[in-house]
């Protein structure tokens, strides 16, 4: 997934999931007022995909209780839902929810998710629109590195030899730039695409004995790019000290 915790209180959930729509292109916003049908109500995050034609409009619930939301709260929200004329109604709780929940929002375009059921509706998004241009952008530099004919890495690990862990990360972000992580290069292949999060685990765990300890260990997707942007800044500061 993309990360393990969906915040302290219902605050720190509206504001992770704001933070994820955002990253995947969204316009969002948290606790706006809307009009409705009759007057004005306040939601915990409101957001517009500009990517769609015509834009779609998304309105999201967060509950972060230790118990499970009941059906009065999910009709409600379907309410609000369609009175503001939204495209989509995410509700979000940690808790889960009642039985009778989910029969309210059938045949609806309204979704009852857990922390993690939200990151997978959104997770390839996530991986293509803000994971890999960030990895490629700000750690390009180490990529390089590991070019021929400068650096020999390439050879030397296709024989199984030694390759240091800058040369390692450096792999890393070097594959971004091939498939299934370039939509260019599923277009000349001809293949189905594997999923861009499946593969850069997959990417990660190729170099997993020679990475350092920190990208090596990562367990959640925010992890691993921290990581190894903090690794490659690190990388590209020492060099041009």
């Amino acid at each position: 997934m993309i990360e393990e915790q969906p915040g302290k209180d219902w605050r720190g959930l509206q504001s992770r999931v704001s933070k994820i729509l955002e990253e995947c292109g969204l316009v969002a916003e948290t606790e706006k007022t809307i009009s409705l049908v009759r007057g004005k109500t306040e939601v915990d995050v409101y957001a517009i995909d500009p990517l769609t034609t015509p834009e779609s409009i998304y309105i999201c619930e967060c509950k972060r209780w230790a118990s499970r939301v009941p059906q009065g709260e999910v009709q409600s929200f379907r309410t609000v839902v369609g009175d503001a004329g939204a495209n989509f109604g995410l509700f979000i709780s940690s808790g889960g929810f009642q039985a009778g929940a989910h029969e309210v929002v059938k045949l609806t375009n309204i979704r009852l998710l857990d922390w993690m059921a939200f990151q997978q509706l959104f997770l390839e998004r996530w991986c293509t629109s803000f994971w890999i241009p960030i990895v490629r952008s700000r750690a390009d530099a180490i990529a390089g590195h590991t070019e021929m004919p400068g650096n020999d890495a390439p050879i030397r690990y296709a024989n199984g030899d030694h390759i240091t862990d800058a040369e390692a990360v450096g792999f890393i972000v070097h594959d971004m730039w091939g498939a299934p992580f370039n939509n260019w290069a599923h277009g000349l292949l001809g293949k189905p695409a594997k999923p861009v999060s499946e593969a850069l685990w997959e990417c990660r765990n190729k170099y997993l004995n020679y990475l350092p300890t920190e990208i090596a260990n990562a367990k959640y997707l925010r992890e691993l790019m921290d990581a190894i942007l903090r690794f490659s800044d690190s990388w590209i500061k020492k060099r041009h000290c």
